[in-house]
């Protein structure tokens, strides 16, 4: 915590990947929380994976973020909805396939594999959807976003010092394998940051307070114990649970999931527009629930 009681508290949001059914939540609920007085913009750091990187990108500029429900709009009218099935299921199958257990990297190369033998449109297509939204937009102050080192493996973090455009930069995040294609930033390829975790949070440097918007359900049992035993084992599922747990030693946290409630979503409809459209009204409506503890530790007069 700050050393001193008179110094404004660091803040951090961060936002997690969940496709195209996290864009609309995450849209939806920041719409709300800024209705009711919570102003993210004034966070020192934004961490965004897949999902959370265009949303964030476009938060931290103080852009319009509904101009992320536009960039749904353009990938759907470019990849039919079969193609858009098939590849999702391709990728949820390669990661069925494998447990991270104690080589979390050796996954992750062998979906880069996956990934690189998937067909795909055209990088070019692809990066042009993000310009659409995101060109002409410089680098914003403290937003940071995740990506993965193909051949590596290696979770990497973009930032403003990084020397990559914004757009290149979030449509790496945003790389799904099998999906769209990997791409290519300094000559190396790059696939979507939320393949282990799709939070990284504790990719943030090190903060007084922090928001984590989650696409996924949390509250795995197993976190607690992830967090204090470093040998235990980490699965996707369980990653950000455990995140969390070690940021809350350290910081005032607050961990919002959708409230879905009567909606049904699946894995395999996280890429689903139309439910893209219902999530942005469930985060609207969350976001009166959640205004008030956010306010009470944000402190968005400071």
């Amino acid at each position: 915590m700050t050393s001193e009681s008179t110094s404004s508290p660091t803040r951090a949001l961060v936002l997690g990947g969940g496709g195209a059914v996290g864009v609309g939540w995450q849209v939806g609920i920041l719409t709300g929380l800024r209705e009711s007085g919570v102003d993210f913009t004034a966070a020192d750091e934004i961490l965004g994976t897949s999902a959370g990187s265009l949303v964030g990108a476009l938060l931290s500029s103080g852009h319009d973020i509904t101009r992320a429900l536009a960039g749904l709009a353009a990938l759907g009218r470019t990849i039919d909805a079969d193609a858009m099935a098939a590849g999702n299921d391709a990728f949820l199958k390669a990661m069925g396939q494998a447990s991270l257990g104690a080589d979390p990297e050796k996954l992750v190369r062998e979906i880069g594999r996956t990934a690189l033998t998937a067909t795909t449109i055209a990088q070019h297509v692809y990066l042009g959807l993000f310009g659409e939204v995101l060109d002409g937009i410089p680098w914003p102050t403290g937003f940071r976003c995740t990506a993965i080192d193909v051949e590596t493996g290696h979770l990497v973090v973009w930032d403003q010092d990084s020397g990559v455009a914004l757009r290149d930069a979030v449509a790496s995040s945003c790389a799904v394998p099998a999906l769209f294609p990997p791409v290519e930033i300094k000559g190396r390829l790059y696939m979507d940051g939320g393949i282990i975790s799709h939070l990284n949070a504790t990719s943030i440097a090190p903060a007084d307070v922090v928001v984590v918007l989650s696409c996924h359900p949390l509250g795995s049992s197993q976190a607690a114990d992830q967090a204090a035993d470093q040998a235990a084992p980490v699965t996707s599922d369980t990653a950000p649970d455990a995140e969390i747990a070690t940021l809350q030693t350290t910081a005032q946290v607050i961990a919002i999931d959708p409230d879905f409630g009567h909606l049904s979503v699946t894995q395999e409809q996280m890429m689903d527009s139309a439910v893209a459209g219902q999530a942005v009204q469930i985060g609207r409506q969350q976001a009166g629930v959640e205004a008030e503890p956010i306010l009470s530790i944000w402190d968005v007069t400071s």
